[in-house]
């Protein structure tokens, strides 16, 4: 039998209409709910090739297939201003990337998380005993920021500072990722990274003068034996500390915004603990923190049909991947009792899924049961100020009152 290999549907196919209508990277609409048009694209061109010659990939079936296969590499030779991360295990492939994991590994265990997250519920209640009856929240820095940087920097044995500088450079940084960035974007990264890297060593030069228990004065401790390099330490402390309250703010920030929309959601979560883990990985399914996963490919492959060259990078877009209907029955729809919930691709999938999603799970499920055992109602006390890219999403502001 003959089989026939089609080429990808790509931005100069007649056939088509323009990518900027396919896919309008830099329209407001678009960035704010791209999902109708990733709903189009996944149905008519699954496998679609942008100008740049990347591979965006959108079939959940495909990215669970490929997303995990030994063949997709993270080794991006042109990382731009993301070579400040080359030497932590988001930009290494095993065995390098399986070695720095374990090191830090054994800090994340579910033992260790539960006393983790203790720290987590201590800056939320200090937070909810400080406020007056009505007044103003700003609950994404308050409730959702603030306690998951902290719970990190005490992991981490570092300061607890630096609550808004961090995550507002991560977002910097991340918009460097973009598919159709600003010129001005990389270098405005490389600034953000520079205040990370600063910060981290005047953290580094004080665990030296006063070394302490915490996970950072373990890595410099192997990189006193030989069994890390300076760069090593430093960029995978860089990581950590600029990811603790990054994206675990946002998902917490969403899931307070929604329990404002939807009492009775909240009421549940209140009132059946059975069902909280439910309702967390359904907010995590339809609100995915980064948007998407990029990959490159170190042999010929093909996927849905379409060949793909060794070299050629692939981009698997996780926000189409949690709404296809093929996986999950009324995608849109928020619906914690779903069978499949948990078969989202939100922490990416394979040997580079995401390190710390056990801990940002237990800290959600922390943040939002200290807050619904505190109050009856969420009420919007102004509208929500967001930022979204088609790579990252992210809140500025969002002002609560609890009753």
């Amino acid at each position: 039998m003959t089989v026939t290999i089609e080429p990808a549907a790509s931005f100069d196919d007649p056939a088509l209409p323009p990518e900027s209508e396919l896919l309008p990277w830099d329209d407001q609409e678009f960035r704010d709910n791209p999902y109708p048009w990733y709903e189009k694209v996944r149905a008519e061109s699954p496998v679609y090739q942008v100008s740049d010659g990347t591979y965006l990939v959108f079939r959940h079936a495909d990215i669970v297939r490929w997303g995990k296969d030994p063949c997709m590499s993270v080794a991006d030779p042109d990382m731009g201003a993301w070579e400040a991360f080359a030497y932590t295990m988001l930009f290494k492939d095993p065995p390098e990337h399986t070695a720095l994991r374990r090191r830090t590994a054994k800090w994340f265990t579910p033992k260790l998380i539960k006393r983790w997250a203790e720290h987590t519920a201590d800056v939320v209640r200090e937070t909810l005993d400080a406020a007056t009856p009505g007044e103003v929240i700003e609950a994404h820095l308050e409730l959702a920021v603030k306690p998951t940087h902290v719970t990190m920097c005490r992991i981490l044995g570092f300061p607890e500072h630096d609550v808004k500088p961090v995550p507002e450079s991560m977002i910097t940084a991340m918009d460097a990722l973009v598919a159709e960035p600003h010129p001005d974007s990389d270098a405005a990264a490389a600034q953000a990274f520079a205040y990370l890297e600063g910060r981290v060593r005047e953290m580094i030069a004080e665990k030296r003068r006063n070394p302490g228990t915490g996970l950072a004065d373990e890595l410099i401790a192997a990189q006193d034996r030989g069994e890390l390099t300076e760069l090593n330490v430093l960029q995978t402390l860089m990581l950590l500390f600029g990811s603790g309250g990054h994206n675990p703010g946002f998902t917490g920030a969403i899931g307070l915004e929604f329990f404002a929309q939807r009492p009775d959601i909240l009421e549940t979560y209140r009132n059946q603990p059975e069902e909280r883990s439910m309702i967390i990985e359904e907010l995590i399914r339809l609100n995915p923190a980064e948007m998407s996963f990029p990959r490159i490919t170190t042999a010929d492959i093909e996927i849905s049909g379409v060949q793909i060259s060794a070299g050629s990078t692939i981009r698997f877009m996780i926000g189409s991947a949690n709404r296809d209907p093929e996986v999950f029955e009324r995608p849109d729809e928020f619906d914690h009792t779903r069978p499949l919930a948990a078969k989202h691709l939100s922490f990416s999938i394979g040997p580079h899924a995401c390190a710390g999603q056990l801990l940002s799970r237990v800290e959600l499920e922390t943040m939002f049961t200290t807050v619904a055992e505190r109050c009856e109602r969420i009420e919007l006390a102004g509208e929500p100020v967001t930022y979204h890219t088609d790579r990252g999403r992210n809140y500025r502001s969002l002002p609560i009152r609890l009753h």
